[in-house]
């Protein structure tokens, strides 16, 4: 039995449990491989039961950096995953350690750790740039596809009432769902732009509950608005997080999904593939850009996929103003998205590389 580790602050219904984790948990070989789950967050709800019944070991305790140590290494791991390093203090400083003979990273915090004691980074074939591995300081693991089994939402959708919300039913919707610092300055004119040439929309940001960033990034889109002459208050608003099912029903009546330029959204993109929204994305040098057009590059929509920022303005524009097209994109992805969905490949080569680097 191949003894698996796995240290995370997020073992509940976060973005990289839903996206990466889960799937481990739900469909790897339990006659070949024990799960041992090391979860340092206080956090629990239904998807930390799932892991809990799921795992041979389950340890969740708000301890100490020294206790965590002990307690891992006394399992005697075969490998040892860390789902992100970079976004909870505790999952860097464990990783800086040598607490298994083979140590991995995923993209859970989607660049590389560059730390000397994180041997592997799983990725994914459809997310991954040619020669990638100049990227990593770790050995580059490319799993098939997305690299992960991805259960759909599946919810129902709420019907919003818009006016409540405080957005113009009457204008063309673009929904702009990334999260306050995925939006890099040097792209806030592209709005601007997008709305210059169109002359009647409306963007939709969100405000996560904890984050301090949203007012910041609403004020600089309202000097760069200024700058091109636009009322900033005609075409641009900010509304509170939503959840699941009023997020869907917000999709559904979208007529644009703009992905994140530079940092790009996986989990928000693949809830807007469900409710059919067409998505505009523009593919960068780097894992951390390159999330959605993976995503349309598995439905074979390269079409949707921007080469630069004058092409992700352009494509933006066009599927508001030809709804014909704006249908026909639709309608491809209601198509073809059933090949995202629950797919096993990349559990059976996850099982495959555990059990080489194991021996």
């Amino acid at each position: 039995m191949i003894r698996v580790g796995i240290a995370s602050q997020y073992f509940w219904n976060h973005s990289v449990w839903k996206a990466i984790v889960r799937g481990w948990f739900e469909k790897i070989d339990r006659e070949r491989f024990a799960l041992y789950a090391f979860y340092f967050g206080v956090r629990q709800d239904e998807e930390t039961l799932l892991a809990k019944s799921s795992a041979a070991h389950f340890e969740q305790e708000a301890k100490p950096l020294r206790q965590w140590v002990q307690g891992i290494i006394d399992r005697q791991l075969d490998v040892l995953i860390y789902p992100e390093i970079g976004m909870d203090p505790m999952s860097v400083r464990l990783a800086s350690l040598r607490l298994a003979p083979v140590q991995v990273a995923t993209w859970g915090h989607p660049e590389t750790t560059g730390l000397p004691t994180i041997d592997y980074y799983l990725s994914a074939e459809e997310l991954e740039p040619p020669r990638a591995q100049e990227n990593y300081t770790e050995r580059l693991i490319t799993l098939p596809n997305l690299g992960c089994f991805y259960r759909p939402w599946g919810g129902e959708a709420i019907s919003l009432d818009l006016g409540k919300l405080g957005i113009d039913p009457r204008s063309p919707l673009l929904l702009c769902p990334g999260m306050p610092f995925k939006y890099a300055l040097q792209h806030d004119w592209v709005f601007a732009e997008i709305a210059r040439r169109l002359g009647r929309c409306q963007f939709v940001f969100f405000i996560p509950e904890v984050s301090n960033l949203a007012e910041a990034l609403r004020q600089r889109l309202d000097a760069v608005f200024a700058q091109y002459g636009l009322n900033f208050d005609e075409y641009v608003i900010f509304i509170p997080w939503l959840n699941g099912p009023a997020f869907d029903g917000l999709l559904e009546r979208a007529d644009v999904f703009l992905d994140t330029i530079g940092f790009s959204g996986f989990n928000t993109a693949m809830q807007a593939v469900e409710q059919g929204s067409p998505i505009v994305t523009r593919e960068g040098r780097f894992l951390r850009g390159r999330l959605a057009s993976g995503i349309l590059k598995r439905m074979g929509l390269h079409e949707l996929i921007a080469g630069s920022e004058e092409d992700y303005i352009s494509l933006a524009v066009k599927l508001i103003r030809d709804g014909e097209y704006r249908d026909r994109v639709r309608k491809r992805i209601e198509t073809d998205r059933h090949v995202l969905f629950e797919d096993m490949a990349p559990i059976r080569a996850l099982e495959d590389f555990l059990a080489k680097v194991a021996k």
